[in-house]
């Protein structure tokens, strides 16, 4: 395994085992939030963990429109928009505990916020937001993954 792949592995192991890093205020500024750097390197570790036939260590939420999502997204996300998280709660871990991280469009957009604040409101303890949000993402050359062609 390389040092970067340990070095994430720990990290989200650190983020998920440590109670400081899980206790949430109530306010949506005190959210939780991540940079591209990181949520990349989880994304990585993840999808190579799922060829190995492990189990996902975390949730990928995209809170934008359903069309939004279809026309590309973050790799291994999954669609619970802002506006349908209360009929999509199936879709959700059961363990309340399990880390969820969830973006929409960029540092300006609320829905990613006000759908944590959903997740904490059900009892959801570790709801991070990906603030850099899906446009920065995809002009990094992230992975992205697109349901539908795009026209050009």
């Amino acid at each position: 395994m390389r040092l970067k792949e340990v070095l994430v592995i720990t990290a989200v192991a650190i983020l998920v085992s440590v109670p400081a890093a899980r206790s949430f205020a109530s306010s949506p500024q005190d959210l939780m939030v991540i940079d591209t750097d990181l949520l990349h390197s989880m994304v990585v570790v993840n999808s190579k963990r799922m060829d190995a036939g492990e189990k996902m260590k975390f949730v990928i939420i995209d809170a934008r429109p359903l069309e939004d999502y279809k026309e590309a997204h973050v790799s291994g996300a999954i669609s619970i928009p802002e506006k349908d998280f209360e009929k999509s709660l199936g879709l959700l871990p059961v363990d309340k505990s399990a880390l969820i991280v969830v973006y929409c469009d960029d540092k300006k957009c609320v829905r990613s916020r006000r759908w944590a604040e959903k997740a904490r409101a059900e009892g959801y303890s570790f709801v991070v937001v990906y603030s850099d949000g899906f446009p920065y993402w995809k002009d990094n050359h992230m992975p992205v993954t697109a349901l539908r062609a795009v026209p050009k």
